[in-house]
C-alpha cells in the first residue's frame, strides 16, 4: 500500500473546511428571516416574560 503523506491529509482537511464554510454561508444567506422587536416581545410574553414595570405597577395596586 502507498504511504499517506501528512501534507496531503492536511490539504484535504483544509479544502473540506473551506468548502463546508462556503456551503454554510450560501445556505444561511438564503434564510433572511427578519423579525421585528414587537414580534419578539409577543413570543416572549407567550412564554411567560414580564416587564419590570408591570411587576411594579401590579405591586402598587
Amino acid at each position: 500500500m502507498r504511504k499517506f503523506h501528512i501534507k496531503s491529509i492536511l490539504l484535504g482537511i483544509g479544502i473540506g473546511i473551506i468548502l463546508t464554510s462556503f456551503v454554510g454561508i450560501i445556505y444561511s444567506a438564503g434564510m433572511d428571516n427578519k423579525i421585528t422587536k414587537e414580534e419578539i416581545i409577543e413570543k416572549a410574553k407567550e412564554h411567560g416574560m414580564i416587564f419590570p414595570e408591570e411587576v411594579i405597577t401590579e405591586g402598587a395596586n
